[in-house]
């Protein structure tokens, strides 16, 4: 019997065989953020979710088990389950250390049981001490062992971070990406999701340098609607498999009018403007 095959077919709900691509919403930002604007009352913002036609969906394994009725609807989007946490994302004035850190918190066993299709971990570089990354490393070699034992896809969140690239403003530096994104394919990751360079044509470059699909993490909230869809459209235009969105999404006015123009733009390429007009955005 081959994992293999069962990897094959889960990952097959989050990327759709159609269009190689995927709508998926990062909604597990109450792990590492706390309380926010979108996710105040999970189960209404997953309804939203569900009812925009969202391929699948990033959760914790407390939102699993919090919205699990809701995911059992003919139309609930696939389960990408969020392993670890991590404080890097907060303001250095809350931190009261100077760089972040991540744990797992849960296991690829414990995501089968709660009915995840994929699991999903960090993978930082860049910090000042080389053996917190080399930590970082040997915790996504392991997830990787544990989901191809049992056919669960791995999807690595490979990110530049640490002070030095903070300092630099080189987070979102193309070739940064492009080193990272080849280390989560090397290491065994069966999709990435990361940060997007500012511009197709970087960004066609990442794409090109790895062999396994790259969808596109939304980052902070942008400053307008338009911004995101851009985003989104050079993401698409430089070779992306999609797009796994959070605040951009779940913040919107409207998250259902979005997430359904996300997949025009995305599984129909139609245009920023179309998408804009069409859905009143």
């Amino acid at each position: 019997m081959s994992a293999q095959c069962g990897k094959a077919i889960r990952l097959s709900k989050i990327i759709k065989k159609s269009t190689q691509r995927s709508v998926s919403i990062a909604f597990d930002h109450g792990l590492d953020d706390g309380p926010m604007l979108g996710n105040i009352k999970p189960r209404e913002t997953m309804e939203k979710i569900i009812e925009g036609g969202a391929d699948a969906v990033l959760i914790s394994p407390g939102i699993a088990r919090i919205c699990s009725d809701l995911l059992c609807v003919d139309n609930a989007p696939a389960i990408i389950l969020r392993l670890d946490w991590t404080n890097t994302f907060r303001a250095k004035d809350e931190l009261n250390f100077e760089e972040g850190r991540n744990i797992l918190i849960s296991d690829v066993e414990s995501a089968l049981a709660l009915g995840a299709d994929a699991v999903l971990t960090f993978m930082f570089i860049g910090y000042q001490d080389s053996h917190v990354e080399a930590l970082e490393i040997a915790k996504n070699a392991e997830v990787c062992r544990a989901a191809a034992r049992v056919g669960i896809p791995h999807i690595m969140e490979p990110m530049a971070r640490g002070n030095a690239q903070r300092a630099n403003g080189r987070e979102l530096d193309a070739k940064l990406i492009a080193l990272h994104t080849r280390m989560a394919a090397e290491i065994g990751a069966d999709a990435i999701k990361t940060d997007y360079s500012g511009d197709a044509a970087s960004y066609a470059k990442v794409i090109e340098g790895c062999p396994v699909p790259i969808m596109i993490a939304g980052g902070p909230k942008t400053s307008s609607i338009k911004e995101s869809l851009d985003m989104v459209k050079g993401a698409i235009d430089a070779g992306a498999s999609g797009v796994v969105l959070g605040r951009n999404v779940v913040q919107a006015k409207d998250p259902v009018a979005m997430i359904k123009a996300l997949r025009s733009i995305v599984h129909n390429n139609e245009s920023v403007d179309y998408v804009i007009r069409h859905f009143n955005l």
